[in-house]
């Protein structure tokens, strides 16, 4: 095994900076969100998730939520609206 020379090492040191600062931003933007909903369910918001739900979105990493929608509901009159619930 060789020795990594020192342009690697810089290499290898930028890239973890970077990825340093971007798990910061991240957790910034989380801790905020997080601080938001707890005071909008404080307040009596009507959707104090919503400020967390759009920070997850905007991160990418809000999960995939499918609905479970019974027989009865996907033949009814009414035609189903699509909706994000919080």
């Amino acid at each position: 095994m060789s020795t990594p020379t020192r342009s690697e090492l810089a290499r290898s040191n930028t890239y973890l900076r970077r990825q340093l600062a971007a798990l910061r931003h991240d957790h910034t933007e989380l801790l905020g969100a997080s601080r938001a909903a707890v005071v909008a369910h404080y307040d009596g918001h009507a959707l104090p998730l919503s400020v967390l739900i759009d920070t997850l979105d905007q991160l990418g990493q809000l999960p995939e939520y499918e609905p479970q929608l019974a027989e009865e509901l996907l033949t009814g009159p009414l035609p189903l609206a699509g909706r994000r619930i919080a």
